[in-house]
C-alpha cells in the first residue's frame, strides 16, 4: 500500500496519469472516497494517460466509454444497484481485456467487487488536500502500487 498527499487538483491529476502510464489493457480500477474526494480528478489524469482528453461524471448514465489509444470504461455506481450492472452486461466492460475500467463508488459493490484490481482510496484531508492511498490487489496490481511508489520517491 502507498500513500500520497495532493496539494491541489492538478496535482491530484497529475497523480492519476502517473498510475494510468503504469496500467495495462484489461486494468480494473476502483476509486472509494466520500463526495468531493476526488474520485473524478483521478480517473481523469488515469484517462489522459490514455490521450483521452476529458472525462465527465456518468452519475446519471452509469457509465461512459472513451476511446483513446485504448478504451476508458468509466462507471460511477453511485446510484446503482448490483443487478442494474448484471442487466446492462457489467462483464463485458470489466473483464475484456479490451480496455482500461475506472469504477467510482467501488464500496457500493459487493458480489461484483473485482478479485484483482487497483484500489484507490482518497480522503479529503482540507479544502484542496487530498490523502491518496494505492492498494494493488493481486500480482499484476502489487508491481503498479510499487512504481507509483518508485516515482514518487524519485521526484518524477
Amino acid at each position: 500500500m502507498k500513500e500520497l498527499i495532493s496539494y491541489s487538483y492538478e496535482e491530484t491529476l497529475s497523480i492519476g496519469y502517473k498510475i494510468g502510464k503504469n496500467l495495462f489493457k484489461g486494468a480494473i480500477v476502483t476509486l472509494h472516497g466520500d463526495l468531493g474526494s476526488g474520485k473524478t480528478a483521478i480517473a481523469r489524469g488515469i484517462a489522459k494517460a490514455f490521450m483521452v482528453d476529458d472525462i465527465s461524471s456518468p452519475t446519471f448514465t452509469i457509465f461512459h466509454i472513451y476511446e483513446g489509444t485504448i478504451p476508458v470504461y468509466h462507471f460511477d455506481i453511485y446510484r446503482v444497484e448490483e443487478d442494474e450492472l448484471e442487466d446492462i452486461g457489467y462483464e463485458e466492460y470489466f473483464y475484456s481485456g479490451e480496455g482500461v475500467t475506472l469504477i467510482e463508488w467501488a464500496d457500493r459493490l459487493k458480489r461484483l467487487y473485482p478479485l484483482e484490481c487497483l484500489k484507490i482510496t482518497i480522503q479529503k484531508m482540507d479544502e484542496d488536500v487530498r490523502k491518496i492511498i494505492i492498494e494493488g490487489i493481486g500480482e499484476e496490481y502489487k508491481k503498479i502500487e510499487d512504481v507509483v511508489e518508485k516515482d514518487e520517491d524519485s521526484g518524477d
